[in-house]
């Protein structure tokens, strides 16, 4: 059904991104008539008539790096896709006559396209720096990465968290702590259009009290990002 062979060449399969990416790709063979469209599984400004990432340029000249995304927090999987129509109503699908693709997600794709933004992540509780944080019950609110809500999403996810508690000044290992979180045993729940993770807990023994740095590390492969909010550790 093509005679033109599409390749992603950035970001790669498995990267771990710190910030929005510009994206590149390759197109082989006969790209006369075609248009070309990039998408992501986390693309926030999607609608159904526009799911593709830039909707206003559709040349060749957008696989040279001109669009700059991923910007939203999780695991994308990316695509690029190549096709003789602009439309992607019922009646232009069906008028495809050569049409190529690359990336998407393994096991499907044999070139897949799978990659991390760490960028993003949020405390949500406590919200205010100087907040009281009690040791014995803790409550510390956190974005959940991508589309958490769906299960397909959750098997595919790459993006870690876990909690880090030091105090502001004389950190050391014997006064600090780190806080390992299982994502999908936590409770869910949202609120400003967002969907939230809830640790509610007790906190390590040997954290003391008074001025403490909250830290919330997100992480993928060997990649991390830390989010920071100063806190009142109360026992």
């Amino acid at each position: 059904m093509s005679d033109v062979t599409l390749a992603i060449t950035a970001p790669t399969h498995g990267s771990v991104l710190t910030a929005p990416v510009a994206l590149r790709g390759t197109a082989t063979g006969n790209t006369a008539g075609l248009f070309f469209k990039w998408f992501s599984s986390l693309n926030a400004n999607a609608n159904a008539t526009h799911p593709e990432l830039l909707p206003t340029d559709y040349t060749a000249a957008s696989l040279a790096g001109s669009l700059t995304a991923l910007a939203e927090f999780g695991t994308h999987t990316v695509v690029l896709a190549a096709t003789d129509q602009l439309g992607i109503d019922l009646p232009s699908i069906k008028a495809v006559k050569r049409a190529a693709l690359a990336g998407g997600a393994p096991p499907a794709s044999p070139a897949p396209c799978v990659v991390h933004q760490l960028a993003g992540s949020t405390l949500r509780t406590p919200a205010t720096a100087g907040a009281s944080l009690s040791k014995a019950g803790a409550t510390i609110e956190f974005l959940a990465p991508g589309n958490w809500t769906d299960a397909g999403y959750r098997q595919l996810n790459g993006v870690g968290l876990h909690l880090h508690l030091a105090p502001v000044s004389g950190a050391t290992a014997a006064n600090s702590a780190d806080v390992p979180l299982d994502l999908p045993a936590l409770p869910v729940f949202t609120a400003d259009n967002k969907v939230w993770l809830r640790y509610a807990g007790p906190l390590p023994g040997n954290l003391g009290t008074g001025a403490h740095v909250l830290s919330l590390v997100a992480t993928a492969g060997t990649g991390s990002l830390t989010v920071t909010r100063q806190i009142n550790l109360t026992a």
